[in-house]
């Protein structure tokens, strides 16, 4: 069993509420409103922004061309692969080009970018991977939920983000993701990778937050 293996059982209680979250059964059965969604494509599309500077923050640390490669493969997967598909699913929204770029990051999104963006800063490259998996292994698992569920075929807007997680493409970045992390834990000692074990669990708190703050439309309590 690799490292990122038993990240994963370490957190199946969260990593199966997110399956099961409002959100995403309501996305896969066509019943989300329009409302949430279109806010959450604005807050996703500010999280991938930070998160390809993590990526590239990444590649500045690795140990040779192999890790390179990888991380210029996620690179690219995230800024043309991820965020024009939101660029995409925005104008058919009806959300000016502008205007998701000028949307304030709501309290979850600023947390969870802040923390990935410091692992990305200060740790090394095997803890940022670490860091990124959970947002990049669950949604493809969101994927399968959401294609088993089917509500969503034929939604003029819902079709394309949900079968976009389910694409060989994507499941090959998954694991490109995976690799790096199980190569990082086998070269680390104990200590880094207790690091990578925390970063992994609080990434996966807050995609779980990330979930609920998109469903409740959660803003700030004060300005």
């Amino acid at each position: 069993m690799g490292f990122s293996d038993q990240l994963r059982n370490e957190n199946k209680r969260i990593w199966d509420a997110i399956l099961g979250h409002p959100f995403v059964l309501e996305l896969g059965a066509g019943t989300l409103p329009l409302e949430k969604f279109t806010y959450y494509v604005k807050q996703d599309y500010l999280y991938l922004i930070d998160f390809a500077r993590c990526i590239g923050l990444a590649a500045s640390k690795a140990e040779d061309v192999e890790d390179m490669r990888s991380w210029a493969e996620m690179m690219g997967g995230c800024l043309k692969y991820e965020t024009e598909m939101l660029e995409s699913l925005s104008r058919a929204l009806g959300v000016p080009p502008g205007e998701i770029s000028r949307t304030p990051k709501a309290p979850t999104n600023e947390a969870y970018t802040n923390h990935i963006l410091k692992v990305a800063y200060e740790g090394s490259m095997g803890e940022n991977v670490a860091a990124l998996l959970p947002c990049m292994w669950t949604y493809m698992d969101v994927g399968d939920a959401l294609a088993e569920i089917g509500g969503y075929k034929g939604h003029p807007i819902y079709e394309e983000w949900c079968e976009a997680y389910t694409t060989p493409e994507y499941i090959d970045l998954v694991e490109i993701y995976r690799s790096l992390v199980d190569r990082s834990a086998e070269k680390a000692g104990i200590t880094v990778k207790e690091r990578m074990r925390r970063h992994f669990r609080l990434s996966m708190r807050y995609e779980y937050m990330f979930w609920e703050m998109a469903h409740s439309m959660e803003g700030w309590l004060i300005s």
